[in-house]
This record gives structure tokens, sequence and C-alpha cells, in this order.
């Protein structure tokens, strides 16, 4: 039987880079996963600065920033109050040594690289870095010694059956992890309210940066990615899903011309480079993290909406973060539960608010008239858009802001024709009550 000190199931965001890490710091590490690579995955696929820092820090962001479309400003729109600034470097510095101890590597910088192409090259960086990687090769179930995971049992590529002993196992194979199923690992929070989200990629578009646009339930965002096309979602409550879904290309053209209609221009004259990718709904979770011989890190470990696009930033500070603790038990300086009890209290003060806040934007309720007079009222503030920006890309605590500003007088007008409006926000627009009423006139 094969031994290791660390098997990472699932060579995805969060898996390659902490078998990366692990197998830097001189361990013997497998790193497996049941897929074939290269790859597809259903993903936003955004990287915030804070995410790009982490590539940065690796010493890998340049291959992927050389073939992905990056910059440091976006814009974020709310009832058409547009917001367009930057993750300030103060903010990522400072967010950086409060977890990590130091700020090396933090920049600016954003991109959205396809996962075809991210993951497997991850994947090879794992190799370089000395682990061994195995695609094609599906978990089939722990081995448990009196309570302890002790190593797993698996498939090859070619249907073999394989054993291998390991000090840790590390669950790192996503939302449906078969390997928390199979270990017992208990969901101890659920919220199952999100969002519906429906996406596809474009040529043909001129438009760089990323823009997020909020309009009453619905929402739309787009960015430069991978092969000289653009990203483009929409997405809604999930109540709205079946609804959207009868017509959903129709329904997503008109989403995204609701939200911002110079994007939706853009978008109709635009070419649809390959099928639509839909997820009806995303409901959030906390899981069990870790156990004797065994933790779960990224998606497996916790899940939450696509709303904010910080899946991959937060895989990214799982595998550091990991990794770092991992690293301080193999080499004897602490015991293995004590490592993953303290990774486990660390990356709970790190997340916990944020994924409150996530959860609550994920129901995507409408805005309220203080929230847009906040909005309003720092529009040509730039250092306070770049806060709320820094916020919304978990970089900012949300602890941190300045105090709301005096209330803008120009904002009562503003406010007046919103909430004339909102009302109407409040029904299903995908709905079609009457043959004659069509989607476009709700909308």
């Amino acid at each position: 039987m094969e031994s290791f000190d660390v098997v990472v199931i699932g060579s995805g965001v969060a898996g390659a880079p902490t078998a990366m890490l692990l197998a830097r710091s001189g361990h013997k590490v497998l790193l497996i996963d049941r897929h074939e690579f290269p790859r597809d995955a259903l993903s936003t696929h955004f990287i915030w600065p804070r995410g790009v820092s982490y590539l940065n820090r690796w010493g890998i962001a340049g291959p992927i920033l050389e073939k992905s479309p990056h910059f440091t400003t976006l814009e974020m729109s709310a009832e058409e109050i547009s917001l367009r600034g930057s993750v300030p470097l103060s903010h990522l510095e400072s967010r950086f040594r409060k977890l990590h101890g130091d700020s090396r590597g933090v920049t600016m910088t954003y991109c959205g690289p396809r996962r075809y192409f991210l993951d497997e090259f991850l994947m090879d960086e794992a190799q370089k870095a000395g682990a061994e990687a195995r695609d094609g090769t599906s978990f089939s179930e722990p081995i448990v010694e009196e309570g302890v995971v002790k190593g797993l049992r698996a498939v090859d590529r070619r249907g073999n059956s394989i054993s291998v002993n390991a000090r840790l196992v590390i669950g790192a194979d996503g939302q449906h992890s078969t390997f928390a199923r199979k270990i017992g690992a208990r969901t101890t929070q659920f919220w199952p309210l999100s969002t519906f989200a429906y996406f596809g990629y474009f040529s043909g578009i001129q438009k760089d940066e990323l823009a997020f646009f909020r309009k009453g339930r619905l929402g739309m965002a787009i960015f430069p990615t991978s092969d000289g096309t653009h990203m483009v979602l929409a997405y809604g409550p999930t109540a709205w899903w079946e609804e959207f879904n009868k017509d959903a290309e129709n329904n997503f053209h008109k989403t995204v011309a609701f939200c911002a209609a110079d994007v939706g221009e853009l978008v109709r004259a635009g070419k649809i480079e390959e099928p639509f990718k839909a997820c009806g709904t995303m409901p959030a979770f906390h899981r069990e993290s870790w156990g004797p011989g065994w933790v779960l890190i990224g998606d497996a470990g916790s899940f939450k909406d696509q709303a904010t696009a910080m899946g991959i930033t937060h895989a990214f500070r799982d595998a550091e973060l990991v990794s770092h603790f991992v690293h301080r038990a193999l080499g004897g300086e602490m015991t293995m539960d004590a490592a993953l009890a303290e990774y486990s209290s660390v990356h709970a003060a790190d997340y916990i608010d944020y994924f409150n806040m996530v959860c609550q934007v994920a129901e995507m309720n409408i805005y309220t008239p203080p929230e847009l007079e906040f909005f309003y009222s720092i529009r040509n503030d730039q250092a306070r858009v770049d806060e709320v920006i820094s916020q919304f890309g978990d970089t900012l605590p949300l602890s941190q802001g300045q105090a709301p500003p005096a209330v803008d007088n120009s904002a009562a007008d503003f406010i007046r024709s919103f909430q004339a409006r909102a009302e109407a926000y409040r029904a299903n627009p995908f709905l079609q009550h009457h043959p004659e009423e069509s989607v476009t006139a709700r909308l």
C-alpha cells in the first residue's frame, strides 16, 4: 500500500494550490481528481485582487495574467447609481498582514480566467512542486481505524482499485463533496434562499473591466475573459428560476437590458460562442470542517452564493491557511488535531461576517431607501467608493468602513423616483398572467 503525508481529493482551485504549497514545504503529497484534465467547471471564475495576490505570493500569477485580461478598476451599479473604483493596496496589505503575518505579493489586479485553463495550470504547478497528481481517479471511501481517517480507497482511470495510507486526507472536492458525505461531516448551518445564474460567453464585445449591475431583484455582470470573449451573467432570486427557464435565452437578454440598457445592446450585437451555462439554485451551508485525520476546504467545507463571485478567492485563502497549519503539524510543532482546530478557528474569524453578508445579498431583496441614499451620497467620493468595493471584495472588513456620510440633499428626488417604481419590482417579471402580456413589457 502506498503511503503519503497528505492526500488531497479534488484538483480544483482549493485542492491543487494546497497540494502545491505542501509539496513545496517538502511533504509527500498525492492529489487526485475524478475528472481528466483539462476540464471546465460551472463557475463564474472571477478572481478578486485578494485572490490574485495569493497567486502573486506563490509566484505563479504571471502565466495566468498573460492569458487573461486583467484590470484594477471596476464598476458596481445600484439602481443606476454608478460606483467605479478599485480595492486599495493599503487594504490588501492590512488584510494579509493580519491573516498571514506579511503582505508579500499583494496586488490591486483582478482577472477572470476560464476554469479549463486555470485548473489545469494549478494542477501542473502542484506537480512541478513535487506533488503526485492523478486525474481520472475517483475517491471511493475513507480508510478509518478506531475513528481516525488513515487514508483512502480510490479507482484510477484504468478502473483499478487503489489503497493509500496518509497522515491527513484533505477533502477539496467541492459543494457536493463525496468525501464529506462518506466521512459523515454534518451540515451545521443551511441557508435555502439563493440566486439563479444563467451565463454565456460572447465574442465581438468591446468593453474593458468588470461591471456589476443591480436593479430591482435582478442583476447582471460582465467581464472579459479568455480567448477574446466576455462572460455575461444574468441572475435573480431562485424563486423566479422556473419561469425564467421557460424562455431562458430571451429572458437572459431582457434581464441584461433591464439592468443596463447600453450593455444589453453590446451583448445583443455580440456572438454567443458556446452553449449557455446555468444553475437554478445554490443554497449556502457550513459543514463540520475537520475531524481526526481529515479536513474540508473550499466549497467542500462551506459553500455560498455566486452573487459576489468570491469562490476562487476564498479557495486560495483556504489553501494558504490550511497548508500553513498542516505543515506545522507534519513538522512536529503541534499535533494534527491542534493544527486543524486552529485552522478552523482562524478561518472562521476571517470568513463568517462576509459569508453572512453574501447570504443576505443572495436574497436579492430590493434596495431600501437608506441603502440608496448611502450609495447616492458617496458616488462622487472616491475614497468611500473604494471602501465599498473593498468590502464587497472581502478585503476591508465589513466592520471597518467609515460612518455613513450626511445624506446628499439632491438624493430626495432620486429616492422619490425609485419609490415610484419599487413596488413593481416585487412581482416575478417572467410570469405571464395573460397570453397577450409579454415579459418585455413587464421588465
